[in-house]
């Protein structure tokens, strides 16, 4: 049987393929995208907490991360042996597993870098056991093509007064405000801060055939019903289909990229989750399958002339993973000041490279709108009480709607042993190794979190809470890379 020939082949049909697999048809490509995950769309989902959620395995079989079966190891340091993690496991992380990726999921904030964002060497220096570089770009560069994603996908916000430098603005005004921003707005302004509404990629009117948003709870690790939540799934991704010179392959695996007679990549070897291995040739190849699983396809891809994987003559594949470190601070009220309106964040504060008490610093908002069982995993109790019990229901009905979640996140940085690899004893249904993360935050980022959780617990007081509750902050604490990987 002759090898299928096409002009592109992009693997993840994410946040980036999607928008890649669009590009090159509306280019003329001929383009096969594939993805390991179901393609669902808005009857699928629905507002069962538990089976509708990112988070938790759907016995049913709905569902947008990896199942049970799906396994990777992960240990903190090189000098640690690696242990197996389960996608119930919090040190295997939140991941996306389904076409449009963690943008069919997320909570849709669709910040832009800041310009300091882009030269934090030059800010700051490297700190020590660091790998962090400047980028070869800067936001200037960047600034087009930031305002023509937002007006593509679909993005909605307001003006940031310490934010960078935009050439128009919004295609849509943010969400109308929910309890929480009537709460915290005059707070912030209060402090002579300068609140602002967070951009979302979630239509707040009728746009491009979509109809707005509907406001519900269940958007954060769920599935948009009405189409509003602006998902590569439901933009970018339809319109490549609509061309007619996209091939969409979901529920498929890729396990590894073939090379021509001069060692050049060819093509890829995939299946279907109940079909056969088959081969597919093309001229371009892209791979936009995660920070985890791209760097596991080019490892698994070995040949004569890459026999330590694809790209990886100078063992730099996979190293340097890093995410941004984020926390949370929770303030308690006398009063009601929830009103579970989707989609969450409605004021956010921007502290990033404004004050030198502290490098680089970050964003803070409101967290997500509020569901049962999400408040009983994400409320932070007082010490010593437990999750269960007389004590704790008391607790959590005194507070259901009177507590406020501020999230914060700061700059998370690389270094050298922080990387993805293969495991080198377990493979996974395919037969294929799978990924060993080895991931522990630098310290660096401790002392921004420190100072926004400061801030955080001074906004809610400031806004009536009576007492506030967070968790401690750990420099250079040990976990895996997830959805902000």
């Amino acid at each position: 049987m002759a090898i299928e020939q096409v002009d592109a082949v992009v693997i993840g049909a994410g946040a980036g393929g999607g928008v890649v697999a669009r590009e090159l048809t509306q280019s003329g490509l001929r383009v096969v995208l594939f993805d390991r995950g179901r393609h669902f769309t808005a009857v699928d989902f629905g507002h069962d907490e538990l089976f509708d959620s990112q988070e938790m395995w759907n016995p049913h079989g709905l569902r947008f991360g990896p199942g049970p079966a799906q396994v990777r190891t992960y240990r903190p340091d090189p000098q640690t042996p690696a242990r197996l993690v389960t996608p119930s496991n919090w040190e295997f992380s939140s991941l996306a597993w389904c076409v449009g990726g963690g943008t069919v999921s997320y909570q849709a904030l669709a910040w832009r870098f800041h310009p300091g964002t882009f030269r934090l060497k030059t800010l700051y220096g490297a700190p020590p056991e660091s790998t962090v570089e400047d980028w070869p770009l800067t936001y200037d560069e960047l600034e087009p093509d930031y305002q023509k994603a937002e007006y593509e996908l679909g993005v909605c916000g307001a003006d940031n007064p310490l934010g960078p430098r935009r050439q128009g603005p919004y295609p849509m005004p943010p969400q109308p405000d929910n309890r929480e921003a009537e709460v915290l707005f005059p707070a912030a302004r209060r402090l002579g801060w300068k609140p602002f509404h967070p951009p979302l990629a979630v239509l707040s009117q009728p746009y491009r055939g979509r109809i707005a948003c509907i406001r519900c709870a269940n958007c954060l690790s769920y599935g948009c019903e009405a189409n509003a939540k602006s998902s590569t799934a439901v933009t970018m991704i339809p319109e490549a289909l609509n061309t007619g010179l996209c091939t969409l392959e979901a529920d498929t695996f890729v396990r590894e990229i073939t090379m021509d007679a001069r060692g050049r990549p060819n093509g890829v070897i995939y299946r279907t989750s109940k079909g056969r291995w088959r081969e597919i040739r093309a001229k371009l190849i892209v791979v936009s399958a995660s920070a985890t699983e791209t760097p596991r396809l080019l490892l698994n891809s070995k040949s004569k002339w890459f026999p330590s994987g694809l790209g990886n003559q100078h063992d730099q594949v996979g190293r340097h993973i890093h995410e941004d470190q984020a926390s949370a601070v929770f303030g308690f009220f006398d009063e009601v000041v929830g009103d579970a309106l989707g989609p969450g964040p409605s004021c956010g504060l921007d502290f990033q490279f404004e004050h030198a008490e502290v490098p680089a610093g970050g964003v803070m908002y409101n967290s997500f709108s509020r569901l049962p069982l999400r408040v009983v995993n994400a409320v932070q109790r007082p010490e010593g009480m437990k999750s269960w019990g007389r004590e704790f229901k008391d607790f959590y009905r005194r507070y259901f709607w009177k507590h406020i979640r501020l999230y914060f996140s700061a700059h998370g940085i690389p270094r050298e042993g922080s990387r993805v690899d293969l495991d080198p004893e377990i493979c996974d249904a395919n037969d294929v190794p799978v990924s060993r993360i080895t991931h522990r935050a630098h310290p660096w980022s401790a002392p921004q979190q420190e100072w926004l959780a400061k801030r955080a617990t001074l906004l809610l007081k400031e806004a009536g809470a009576k007492f506030t509750l967070r968790r401690p902050i750990v420099p250079g604490h040990a976990g895996g890379i997830g959805q902000h990987q």
